[in-house]
């Protein structure tokens, strides 16, 4: 499959948005992570789009499903969501399927920074918790009733390929509030005032 073939398919699927040029950069792989994100499973998720993608997008294309709302296009978002380049509003999403995904809005700094992280390493991330709803927040295990998650103040997070230890090192040498590696896996737990 071309290039130019694969930017085909991801703009049928609502995922991406730039010419059809056969020039694999950031939007290429941007729209490859959105599509991955919609159509597989989260641990496929790097932004490459390799045989199992390509596998997969034909059996979407081929199934004649109706395309998905990309995650890029989103009415409901602040206009500052276009200058961030790695990531999307939907990412933030609180997951508990009973609030509408947005009780509050992520705070831009926060959205900042988190792309900060994503230029410095180069690879894809992945957003774990971004928005809570209270009542998302307070069904999970310790987590704190004043959680700046419900705030929007706060994300977990991994970037791909980078270990926790070392993602954490460099989150610590930004403007952030508080960040702290959770329970020892790769997820940086990151919050701004």
């Amino acid at each position: 499959m071309t290039l130019e073939q694969k930017q085909c398919l991801l703009r049928y699927l609502g995922c991406y948005k730039g010419e059809i040029d056969g020039l694999w950069g950031e939007k290429s792989q941007k729209a490859t992570i959105d599509f991955q994100r919609a159509y597989m499973k989260d641990t496929e998720v790097d932004g490459i789009f390799g045989a199992a993608t390509e596998k997969r997008i034909l059996e979407v294309v081929a199934s004649g499903e109706e395309p998905k709302e990309s995650a890029n296009i989103d009415t409901a978002a602040p206009d500052w969501w276009q200058s961030i380049r790695y990531f999307t509003r939907s990412e933030f999403r609180c997951p508990c399927g009973r609030c509408g995904g947005f009780p509050v809005e992520p705070e831009k700094t926060l959205v900042t920074l988190a792309d900060m992280v994503r230029e410095h390493f180069g690879a894809p991330a992945t957003v774990s918790s971004g928005v809570r709803c209270q009542a998302h927040n307070d069904e999970l295990p310790g987590s704190a009733r004043n959680s700046y998650h419900v705030r929007g103040k706060a994300m977990d997070f991994r970037v791909l390929g980078v270990p926790g230890a070392r993602l954490l090192s460099y989150v610590k040498t930004l403007p952030v509030h508080y960040a702290y590696q959770i329970h020892g896996s790769d997820f940086v737990h990151m919050d701004v005032k």
